[in-house]
Parts: C-alpha cells; sequence; structure tokens
C-alpha cells in the first residue's frame, strides 16, 4: 500500500484496524483517484490512479499544505479551508471542484465526493475522497459559458448598434423639429410684420386717397358748385335769363372726371380685366414715359396673354408697378430693362428689372426699422411667395439694381 513515509507504523495499524486489507487493496488499486486524509492535514491514502494522474509520489504530498504548494490548487479553490470543512460535525459538505496542476504541468479540474471515514485510535477523524476528473467537462463548460459570453457581446453590440441608430435617429428628428418650430416661430414673427405692414400701408394708401379726393376731386367739384352758385344768381337776377355759357363747369367736370380715373387706375387699372396684362403693361409704360420722360425704357416680352394665368396677372402688374417706381423714386436712373419670358422649361414666368441707378445696400435697407422703408422690395418678395414663386434682388451702391422674379404656372 502507498502510505507517506511519514506515517507511523501506528497510523498503519490504525488504518488497516479500520479498513480490512481487501477493501484497502481495492482503494489502493481503484480506477480513480482515492485519498484519505487525517484531521491534523496529513495524508494517510494516495492511490496509485492519484499519483499516476498528478505524477506526484506520496512523499512529496504528505500533508494539505503541500497539496496547496505542488498541486497548485488556485486560491481560489481554497483547498485546506474546503478540507477543513469536511471535519466539522454534523455538517454536510456538498462535491466541490479544485483545480491540479500535474508535475508535468498539466492542469486539470477534480470533482471531490466526501465521506466520514471514522476516528484512529488516537481520536483523530478521518475523510474518504474520491475525485472524478471533470476536465473535458469543464473546458466543455467554459467553452459554452464563452459560446454564450461572445452571443451576448454580440447581441449587446448589434443592440448597441441599434440603440446609437435610434438615437442618432431621434437626435435627428430632434433637430428637424426644432428647425421646423424655428422655421414656424420666423414664419409667425414674419406674417405679423406683414401684417403690420399691410395695416400701416393701407392706412398710408387711405391717408393719400383721401387727400387726393380732398385736393384734387373735391377743389373741381367745389370750383364746379361756386360756378354754378354764382351763374345762378345772376341768371335769378336777370329774372331768369342768362347769357353766360357753361363751357368752363363742362371743362372742370372733364377734368374731375380725368383725375377720378387716375385714381382708380392706381388703384386697380380696369384695363387689367378688359384688355388684358400685355395691353395694361404697355399703357402704363406709356404713362409713366409720359410722367417721367428722363428715364428710358427698354421693354422685351417673349410671352403672350394666354401664356400668363388669371391668378398671375395682378402679381406681374404690382412688381413692375413698384420696380418702376422704385427706380424713379430712389434709384435716379437713366434708363430701366424690363424683360418677360419663359424659364424653367416652360413652367415658370420670369421677370427680369434693371436700373443703371446709384443702387443700395440691401441689407441695410430690408433691415431698417421704418415701416414703409424697403417695403415695396418686401411686398415684391411676398406677392412672389404667396404665389410659390422666388424673388432675386441684387444691388451695389454705384452698381444699379437687378431685380428677377420667378413665378411658377400652375
Amino acid at each position: 500500500m502507498c502510505l507517506s513515509d511519514k506515517t507511523k507504523l501506528s497510523d498503519r495499524h490504525v488504518l488497516n484496524f479500520h479498513i480490512k486489507a481487501p477493501y484497502f487493496q481495492a482503494l489502493n488499486n481503484a480506477p480513480i483517484p482515492v485519498f484519505i486524509i487525517r484531521e491534523d492535514g496529513r495524508f494517510l491514502l494516495m492511490n496509485h490512479a492519484f499519483q499516476t494522474a498528478t505524477g506526484y509520489s506520496p512523499e512529496s504530498i504528505p500533508t494539505i499544505e503541500a497539496w496547496t504548494e505542488h498541486l497548485k490548487g488556485n486560491s481560489d479553490d481554497n483547498v485546506a479551508n474546503r478540507f477543513a470543512n469536511l471535519f466539522e460535525p454534523h455538517k454536510i459538505v456538498a462535491p466541490f471542484r479544485v483545480k491540479v496542476s500535474t508535475a508535468d504541468d498539466k492542469s486539470l479540474v477534480w470533482e471531490l465526493f466526501n465521506a466520514p471515514l471514522g476516528q484512529t485510535v488516537d481520536g483523530h477523524r478521518m475523510v474518504i475522497s474520491i475525485a472524478s476528473d471533470v476536465t473535458t467537462t469543464n473546458v466543455d463548460h467554459q467553452r459554452s459559458l464563452e459560446d454564450v459570453k461572445n452571443r451576448l457581446e454580440q447581441e449587446v453590440t448589434k443592440r448597441t448598434k441599434d440603440l446609437n441608430t435610434t438615437i442618432l435617429a431621434l437626435e435627428k428628428e430632434i433637430a428637424e423639429r426644432k428647425r421646423m418650430s424655428d422655421a414656424l416661430t420666423r414664419s409667425q414673427e414674419r406674417l405679423t410684420e406683414m401684417s403690420r405692414r399691410t395695416l400701416y400701408l393701407l392706412e398710408a394708401d387711405r391717408r393719400t386717397v383721401s387727400k387726393e379726393l380732398h385736393d384734387s376731386i373735391g377743389a373741381s367739384l367745389a370750383a364746379i358748385k361756386f360756378s354754378l352758385e354764382e351763374k345762378e344768381m345772376k341768371r335769378f337776377e336777370a329774372h331768369g335769363c342768362l347769357d353766360d355759357s357753361l363751357e368752363q363747369e363742362i371743362a372742370y367736370l372733364l377734368a374731375t372726371i380725368k383725375e377720378t380715373k387716375r385714381i382708380s387706375a392706381y388703384l386697380r387699372p380696369t384695363t387689367l380685366d378688359d384688355l388684358g396684362l400685355m395691353a395694361t403693361v404697355q399703357w402704363y409704360l406709356r404713362q409713366f414715359q409720359r410722367m417721367y420722360g428722363n428715364i428710358q425704357i427698354n421693354y422685351k416680352a417673349e410671352i403672350s396673354e394666354d401664356d400668363v394665368p388669371e391668378s398671375m396677372k395682378i402679381i406681374i402688374y404690382r412688381i413692375i408697378q413698384e420696380g418702376l417706381s422704385n427706380a424713379e423714386k430712389h434709384s435716379e436712373a437713366s434708363s430701366v430693362r424690363l424683360h418677360m419670358k419663359f424659364e424653367d422649361g416652360g413652367h415658370a414666368i420670369s421677370l427680369f428689372i434693371e436700373d443703371d441707378g446709384r443702387g443700395f445696400d440691401v441689407a441695410e435697407v430690408l433691415s431698417t426699422k421704418d415701416p414703409l422703408s424697403g417695403y415695396g422690395l418686401t411686398a415684391m418678395r411676398e406677392r412672389c411667395e404667396v404665389f410659390g414663386g422666388s424673388f432675386n434682388i441684387e444691388s451695389r451702391i454705384g452698381q444699379g439694381t437687378k431685380i428677377n422674379a420667378v413665378l411658377p404656372i400652375k
């Protein structure tokens, strides 16, 4: 039998006393590692299978301390404490696993099944341990755990990627909503400003019309009234006879009618409804040339009356009216070029107005707080945008002004 040299003869006798020779021989020759350990940590038996598996003899591992030193039990195994627990009275110890390093540096994993074996004659308790080599099972378990770990890592990576994608999408959506909110806020502010300017302009137009009605038509009608009253007095004094002609009153009436038509045309030219856009533009240019002969108008139209939708005609007319009015009032231009043509493959009409005047700083004019300063430019832009078109203005001091309005044909 394989006993440690340090095992005393009395120990052998004790061992033989408790385990009959046939059983002892069976344990020693068992095909799996078997060992018997005494309460003080000394091995009483280390069978052939134990020695073959580890490459160590009983002399090399006489105690648990030697086990820890030579078999290099992992600190996590806590071999000494686990074996010490085996000797606790009335304590059931479940099988446990330990890592074993063999003499040729191989790593094994043993699962130990333990049972009490009574006491020696001197009162030391004994425990028998049977080892089951679960190295392969442990490796498979480790591989399984590794596979699970890898799958979890892949799943975490995928979920993280999906989460990042979702976060990016949410960030884009938040940014888009913020952009839309800012655009809506700007649009509301712009509508508020446009409403304010529109009301201001309406009041200004009303004051202008009121002044012209009072100063022009009102004065003419008053003159006619006074003239007729004077002649009525003369007729009364002459007992119903009146030799004076009404030629002067008729002239007053004709002038008043003409002034009324002028004011009406300013508000909305009747020719636009009766004759159409092209004739109205020609009429307006003649009127403009007659009033401001110092400005030469170069007009070219590459579109016909039927090409222009009805809803677009008043917009084109107002832009031309405002553009030429600005050229006359502010630019000190000597010539203005007006050009109408198709654009975007016939799906839009382009209106181009260019003067050779003194030019101006566009940003400065549009940013001024004066409600009427730059109103014409803003009104032209808003007319285009309401119709779904675009409006662009280029101007530099000393280099004239270019206006281009593009309106889609709907």
